[in-house]
């Protein structure tokens, strides 16, 4: 119901300003009242609105085996993590589909050779005027990375993006934002320390997501 709806992007600190080093962290925009309409638009991403921060903490926490990430500006040993917002089955299950998505869906331009990257493509309506613009798109691209293993999460984002012909009339996350991040990351990943994969890491994320078998009776 609405409610459980509510608590669980609670759970992944989407409801709630981050509580981090600075203070001019950004409030999410949330509904006043959590209404059947509320749930029903907030689940493809109308009505509400976070920072790319909060983006990325939850996707962190999905990709690292369920567990809260804390966002924070200073370094540490290890990650701050919180309580379990989802189970280690269920992380590993998402890690597999968000793999999917490079390898064979909206975020194949992210991809770089010898860093399997996993992530998911976002295109929306700008808000306008309280409503949505129909001409001008807010575009997005979150991933983690490596696959196999993640270390690290970055969002990419665009402000209405403009077709070209490059991109053969699109301006879709996935002519702009995915690309982009297969750029940074190919740039920043040795710079990180990550040695690239000797050979191909997919089979090993979809065995432990259990999607091999969808893969083969799914023909592919």
């Amino acid at each position: 119901g609405g409610e459980e709806h509510r608590q669980y992007l609670q759970r992944f600190g989407l409801l709630t300003r981050p509580q981090i080093e600075l203070p001019e962290s950004g409030a999410p925009l949330t509904p006043v009242r959590w209404t059947e309409l509320a749930t029903i638009t907030t689940s493809f991403g109308h009505g509400i609105a976070v920072t790319p921060l909060q983006v990325a903490s939850a996707v962190s926490t999905i990709v690292n085996g369920g567990f809260k990430v804390e966002p924070t500006f200073l370094r540490h040993n290890e990650p701050r993590l919180g309580e379990r917002v989802i189970s280690a089955e269920t992380s590993a299950t998402m890690r597999g589909l968000l793999r999917l998505v490079v390898m064979e869906g909206t975020g194949r331009k992210a991809d770089v050779a010898g860093y399997p990257v996993m992530g998911k493509t976002g295109t929306a309506e700008k808000p306008m005027n309280g409503g949505y613009s129909r001409t001008k798109l807010i575009t997005s691209f979150i991933s983690a990375f490596p696959a196999n293993d993640p270390r690290y999460a970055m969002i990419v984002m665009f402000d209405e993006p403009k077709a070209t012909k490059e991109t053969y009339g699109y301006a879709t996350a996935g002519w702009n934002a995915a690309p982009v991040t297969a750029r940074v990351i190919s740039r920043v990943a040795p710079l990180l320390g990550i040695k690239p994969a000797t050979k191909p890491q997919e089979s090993d994320v979809l065995r432990e997501a259990k999607l091999v078998s969808y893969r083969t009776t799914s023909g592919q």
